[in-house]
């Protein structure tokens, strides 16, 4: 992945707009970010999340949505994923109220969860 394309998703991800291009050397220094090192930090990412027993996952939501999620993180002094799990236990919360309380194991039908 190119310099620029990395810029282009952290800007997604953390709102910021401002260029990060001028502190990025166009080529990688030999013996950083190679793909052995990448794969040694992941593993100590991974490590770390099942320890804290959080869970990475990707999704996508509406641009306006995410805006909002970023300005009441920034606005809280927050971190987003704070942010978004606090709506996903309220969430949840709701959901049990009205379906009872989620079983691990439990399958229905998708019509009958609304």
């Amino acid at each position: 992945m190119k310099n620029n394309d990395l810029d282009a998703l952290f800007t997604g991800l953390t709102g910021n707009t401002d260029s990060i291009q001028e502190n990025t050397p166009d080529k990688q220094v030999p013996g950083k970010g190679n793909k052995h090192t990448a794969g040694k930090d992941r593993l100590r990412q991974k490590s770390l999340e099942q320890t804290r027993n959080q869970e990475r996952f990707c999704t996508i939501v509406d641009s306006g949505v995410l805006k909002k999620i970023r300005t009441i993180a920034t606005r809280e002094g927050l971190q987003i994923k704070d942010v978004v799990e606090a709506a996903f236990i309220r969430a949840i919360d709701g959901y049990e109220q009205k379906h009872g309380v989620i079983e691990e194991n439990s399958k229905r039908k998708a019509i009958d969860l609304f």
